[in-house]
């Protein structure tokens, strides 16, 4: 509420402000400048016929009383004087237009605004619309691939082999992978949302770091303990797709 009051508030304060200036301006062309200039005091006079006769007459310097009044009449037409009041004028015009600029393109904003619909919500990645049982499908029907990946070559070699084709069956799922995310994050969190065997899946992914990792050697045995923890994920998951 006070937020939107404010533009307001501020164009009542300019505009009250240039009607100010305006309404010194018009007093001080209507007095003129010397009156404004030197405040109150005597008023100025018209000369009378005997006076202006006096200044017309062909001989002899006219009297200092009408020397005086005849020049207090000159400076209110002095020509910087009346430069001086057409600036401001012109400058209380300026302010004038500019305020009502700034009300009409705020009152049209506003208005837009009120009269726009709603921007659409954001579109925002959630990992169901990849589907769990889409997921699920791709791992169980390379399942016999993936454990022959498993049984061949090195054991580090095939170790690793196993864990990325995880990854492989995500994408072919239609899984995106964030760009924050590492390769064992972007497998976890997949195996995360088919809700594998969180034993077996902590266990690989242990042999999976040794494997890509260390500089040691792997023999049978990790290899044996890895097609354990890979069986039971896939056993898991065809368990649970059975129940479905």
């Amino acid at each position: 509420m006070g937020a939107s009051r404010a533009p307001v508030t501020a164009v009542v304060a300019v505009v009250g402000g240039v009607l100010l200036v305006a309404v010194l301006v018009t007093w001080a062309a209507s007095i003129g400048p010397s009156g404004v200039l030197t405040g109150e005091g005597p008023q100025a006079q018209r000369l009378t016929p005997q006076e202006t006769s006096s200044l017309e007459a062909p001989t002899g310097d006219p009297p200092e009383e009408v020397r005086d009044r005849l020049a207090e009449k000159l400076a209110g037409d002095h020509p910087i004087l009346r430069a001086i009041a057409y600036v401001l004028e012109l400058a209380a015009l300026l302010c004038v237009l500019y305020v009502l600029y700034r009300t009409g393109r705020w009152a049209w904003q506003t208005f837009d605004a009120r009269r726009r619909p709603p921007p659409p919500p954001e579109d925002v990645e959630f990992d169901v619309l990849a589907g769990p049982r889409r997921l699920v499908e791709e791992i169980t029907s390379d399942a016999a691939e993936q454990r022959r990946v498993l049984l061949e070559g090195s054991p580090r070699n095939a170790i690793v082999e196993c864990w990325h084709r995880f990854e492989q069956q995500a994408a072919g799922a239609g899984l995106e992978r964030h760009p924050w995310e590492t390769s064992s994050e972007f497998t976890l969190r997949m195996l995360d949302l088919v809700a594998a065997d969180s034993g077996a899946v902590a266990e690989l992914a242990v042999l999976y770091r040794e494997a890509r990792f260390s500089s040691h050697s792997l023999d049978e045995a990790a290899r044996a303990r890895a097609v354990a923890d890979l069986d039971a994920i896939h056993a898991g998951l065809l368990a649970g797709r059975g129940q479905a």
